[in-house]
């Protein structure tokens, strides 16, 4: 009889032994990079309220930039998949002091949603990359509107934009990473609660996703998409 998959990988030892060179390269890697915000993106970022932070997964690794940078005195959780390759970056994460709720569209979803509303309303930020973890690249689903409409909690879609950066494009998302030195842009969309980004979406005639996607995507430096008109 075959032996049932368990609910949740959770990270061991070795998946901390593994990760933690990666930790501390990445770690010494973002001490020389620099995050540049206009004085309204910043207010929206550091603001004492509670935020899901929405950005793509090929921007991964500046999500813990923005905790150090905007967010150091509040918790923050992640979404990370429940799968085994999962734990490396639940471990990786933790390294970086964020929580992890684990969970995908695939496996665990609706679970997943439940932790991150029940971290909100415990006082943690949430932060989602709405396209992962396994794609279609920039193109956001569903989950992060649910756990935006379900808690009530603010939401900012962060374009980070990095003016120098390599690309690893044999991963889904064509990773980036920055070069040292250099820097990286942060423009944020902020939403009191899913009903305002709701309006925001009608008034375009888009889906809240759509809506999200398209400002995400402005940029025009990702490989997924037509160019979009900056917004």
């Amino acid at each position: 009889m075959p032996i049932k998959a368990p609910d949740v990988y959770k990270p061991k030892l070795r998946h901390y032994l593994t990760v933690f060179p990666f930790f501390a390269l990445a770690r010494l890697l973002q001490w020389t990079v620099r995050l540049k915000a206009s004085e309204e993106d910043f207010k929206k970022m550091t603001s004492p309220e509670r935020v899901i932070g929405v950005a793509w997964h090929s921007r991964i690794f500046f999500l813990p930039m923005c905790k150090y940078y905007y967010r150091p005195k509040f918790p923050m959780t992640g979404l990370v998949s429940a799968s085994k390759d999962g734990a490396y970056l639940c471990a990786f994460f933790t390294l970086f002091g964020i929580l992890a709720a684990r969970g995908s569209y695939r496996r665990r979803g609706a679970r997943a949603v439940i932790e991150l509303i029940d971290a909100i309303a415990n006082g943690s930020d949430v932060f989602i990359t709405p396209d992962g973890p396994t794609g279609p690249a920039n193109k956001a689903k569903a989950g992060f509107a649910t756990v935006a409409k379900e808690s009530g909690a603010r939401v900012v879609a962060l374009k980070i934009t990095p003016r120098s950066y390599w690309r690893i494009s044999k991963t889904w998302d064509s990773l980036i990473i920055p070069k040292p030195f250099s820097s990286a842009t942060v423009k944020a969309l902020e939403f009191a609660n899913y009903a305002e980004l709701e309006e925001y979406a009608r008034a375009r005639g888009k889906t809240p996703e759509e809506a999200v996607s398209d400002f995400l995507n402005s940029d025009n430096i990702d490989p997924f998409h037509e160019p979009i008109k900056n917004l």
